[in-house]
């Protein structure tokens, strides 16, 4: 039995550590999405309801939604919700901000 002072014990069982990966538990992250994502490069504009636009880039798309990447800081200034608008094609959506990181933010599509 190791004594420790002050009654603290290390932060981390280096014994766990070692062990051999033929024998440690596998860890599987889980999805949660219900439809597949897509990697794309589409061009669009985050459309606010007061005309103000955001130029992003859609980096990956699924049935229910979106990620955006924005070129500076516009993301910190987005609604809640706002439209999503390709720069070709003319299609335009109605989105729900779900959660913001960095320069990206994940966007729900509205039915």
């Amino acid at each position: 039995m190791q004594l420790y002072r002050d009654n603290a014990k290390p932060a981390v069982d280096r014994e766990f550590c070692a062990m051999p990966s033929s024998i440690r538990p596998q860890i599987s992250l889980v999805e949660r999405r219900k439809s597949e994502r897509r990697a794309t490069s589409l061009l669009a504009f985050a459309e606010q309801n007061n005309g103000t636009r955001f130029p992003c880039r859609i980096g990956n798309i699924s049935d229910d939604g979106a990620m955006l990447e924005f070129l500076g800081s516009h993301v910190v200034l987005l609604s809640p919700t706002f439209d999503l608008a390709l720069e070709e094609g003319g299609l335009r959506f109605s989105v729900k901000l779900i959660w913001r990181k960095g320069r990206t933010a994940g966007v729900l599509f509205c039915s």
